[in-house]
């Protein structure tokens, strides 16, 4: 299986969309099938050297990032459609869901989990990281959306094993974070294409309306309410609004939402979809990830009293605070924040690198168990 270790490879590799600095020298392999990933993990066990997969590198925590003595998989050539019933895909990890949308259009079928890098994300890691997307109020996270999930991992003699994983049985590789195996293949829960949309935007001047706002509609416990997202006031002038808390409320049929008009619906959505690259190019490039329930108003009052900018799915709970490079004690007291009211430190990006110090002891402990349980050789992860 030939490898790439040249300076402009190594380059790339040691890059991620979580801006972390990063210089390891590695391999890098690009496998087509599952023969090939069998061949480089052989070479990993005996030249006892880490396995850490990689796909579109729009992971935001430095999962994918080497260490020194690992070999990077990227499974981007791993992007095949292996099995297709009326309700379900089976795909390999390289696909990315708009990839999988366009296949499915056709059929008028569609994958629901959308997250902000659609375009690039793909569900391998999607699934190590449970992502949600601004879909997931009703259509749930990638947790729900999985029917089952074929792995390779190691065992404690260090031989590799193929498993595949349903319901209960495949709950511990969600959030895993590509620590514990490789997803080799994922059967995936599909929908009807939603063919009727309609949305209400409205814009508050306090924090305390806009959340006012989203429970009233959440207690009306509309079935084809579809998505609920929330934009703070400095975001919401990046994208040329008024300077007000934004509040996109999104329902799969015309009666619910106030605007039915498809461009106008397209031309709100673009906006929504425009809050990561705003905010980036504000000088904003570190984005957060905190799932708080119940007690949002002291988060946003905590983001407005400070000028943080933020959005999220404001629908499940999770929030995309960002920060610059010289707010890192900004950054620690948002997270201490979290911790005070009960909240998760991530609510759709993982851990990785970048947020270890925030877990707590218990949290560190469970993940250790699961380590051991499913790679006890310590083969997987940076």
């Amino acid at each position: 299986m030939p490898s790439y270790n040249d300076p402009h490879h190594n380059f790339v590799y040691n890059h991620d969309a979580s801006h972390l600095e990063n210089s390891a020298q590695t391999e890098i392999f690009f496998p087509n099938n599952k023969n090939d990933l069998i061949e480089i993990v052989e070479k990993a066990i005996k030249e006892k050297k880490k396995i850490i997969c990689r796909g579109g590198g729009t992971n935001l925590v430095g999962n994918c990032l080497p260490s020194e003595k690992s070999l990077i998989v990227d499974l981007s050539k791993m992007n095949r459609i292996l099995h297709q019933t009326p309700t379900s895909l089976t795909v390999e990890p390289g696909l990315t869901t708009d990839e999988i949308n366009e296949k499915l259009k056709p059929l008028n079928l569609y994958f629901p989990v959308q997250l902000w890098s659609h375009q690039a994300a793909q569900i391998g890691g999607m699934i190590a990281t449970n992502g949600a997307g601004m879909r997931a109020i009703k259509y749930g996270k990638m947790q729900q959306r999985v029917e089952e999930i074929e792995v390779l991992i190691v065992n404690k003699e260090e031989k590799i094993e193929i498993k595949t994983l349903s319901h209960e049985d495949a709950n511990d590789f969600f959030w895993a974070e590509g620590k514990f195996w490789i997803v080799l293949s994922a059967t995936l829960k599909v929908i009807e294409l939603p063919t009727k949309k309609s949305l209400i935007f409205k814009t508050f001047e306090k924090g305390s309306e806009a959340l006012e706002f989203v429970k009233e509609i959440k207690k009306e416990k509309k079935s084809e309410l579809s998505a609920m997202e929330l934009i703070n006031p400095g975001v919401s002038e990046l994208l040329w609004w008024e300077k007000k808390y934004a509040v996109i409320i999104e329902f799969e049929n015309e009666t619910d939402g106030d605007i039915i008009d498809s461009e106008e619906i397209q031309n709100i959505r673009a906006k929504r979809d425009a809050c990561y690259a705003v905010t980036v190019n504000a000088g904003f490039p570190q984005i957060e990830d905190p799932e708080l329930h119940d007690h949002e108003m002291e988060f946003l009052q905590r983001c407005e009293d400070h000028e943080i900018l933020m959005y999220g799915h404001i629908g499940i709970g999770v929030l995309h605070p960002h920060f610059n490079d010289s707010q890192k004690d900004l950054m620690h007291e948002m997270y201490q924040l979290v911790q005070k009211l009960w909240g998760k430190v991530s609510g759709e990006h993982g851990i990785g690198k970048k947020k270890q110090e925030y877990l707590s002891e218990e949290e560190k402990s469970q993940f250790q168990v699961l380590k051991e349980k499913w790679d006890p050789c310590g083969l997987f992860g940076f």
